[in-house]
């Protein structure tokens, strides 16, 4: 329903849509990718496969942002100069600027954003160990985007 709607509310994007230069393109940007990963596309293994395709045709379309929550899909963009991925116009939205975000423009629902968070950022003792609780986020946040509630 959402994709037969006027306008669209949800864009599919297909590998049969790309052209014969784009699938090339889109080849040859996974092939300096894919050895940051742990897909092989000798065996079409699943590790890292959809990180590996997406960001490809991510790159290939031209589409400016690839929303992650992957750590290493987050390192192939931000270290594409160093490691020379073919990523360098794509930019990253973390899950946590999403939430940070959501809780800012829709407060009704940071009760909600809250467990969110906690579910993806503060779950595990590792977790609790490396990111900072809700409250102390939120601050954080605000200090980084100087942005006051």
């Amino acid at each position: 329903m959402k994709v037969d709607a006027t306008p669209p509310r949800i864009i599919i994007h297909k590998d049969t849509e790309l052209t014969g230069v784009e699938q090339m393109l889109r080849d040859s940007i996974e092939a300096k990718i894919y050895p940051f990963t742990h897909y092989d596309p000798q065996l079409d293994n699943r590790a890292d496969r959809g990180e590996v395709k997406t960001l490809a045709y991510v790159a290939v379309k031209g589409l400016l942002y690839f929303a992650a929550h992957d750590h290493n899909a987050i390192q192939l963009v931000e270290k594409a100069e160093a490691w020379s991925t073919g990523l360098d116009t794509v930019q990253t939205i973390k899950m946590y600027e999403i939430i940070f975000f959501l809780s800012i423009k829709y407060p009704a629902i940071r009760k909600s954003l809250r467990m969110l968070y906690k579910y993806q950022y503060y779950l595990t003792s590792r977790e609790k160990s490396t990111n900072p609780e809700w409250g102390a986020f939120i601050k954080e946040m605000e200090t980084l985007y100087q942005f006051q509630l």
